[in-house]
Order: structure tokens, then sequence, then C-alpha cells
């Protein structure tokens, strides 16, 4: 079976159209994920700050406890 040249060109037109949908969403997805990796390392960065912060603090003691109005 032939396909005639114009539904042919059609087919490839829509063909490259799709192409070129994919290739954008491909983009546009890696784009978030280099986003999304640079919130999670900015975010692991605070997280281990707020530990070494709280490993500096001393241990037991409540500044709220030694309030003589509490």
């Amino acid at each position: 079976m032939t396909v005639p040249p114009g539904k042919r060109a059609a087919f490839e037109r829509q063909r490259a159209a799709e192409q070129a949908a994919h290739e954008a969403e491909i983009a546009r997805l890696s784009a978030r994920i280099r986003e999304l990796e640079a919130t999670n390392d900015a975010l692991g960065k605070a997280i281990g700050l707020l530990h070494e912060r709280n490993g500096q603090e001393p241990d037991g003691t409540s500044m709220t406890a030694d309030r003589p109005d509490s």
C-alpha cells in the first residue's frame, strides 16, 4: 500500500510537531528537576546548620523554667 505524498507530508508535519512538544516537555521537566535538586541541597544545608547550632546549646536547661513568674 502506498501513501499519497500529501498525506505523507501531513503525517510528517504532525510527527515533527509531536516530537517538538516532547522535547519542550523534557526541557521543562529537566529544569524543574534542577530547581528541586537545588532546593533539596539548600534544605540539607539548613538542616545541617540547625543540627550544628542545636549541638552548641546547653543540654537540659530551659529558659522558661528559670523565670520566677512562670
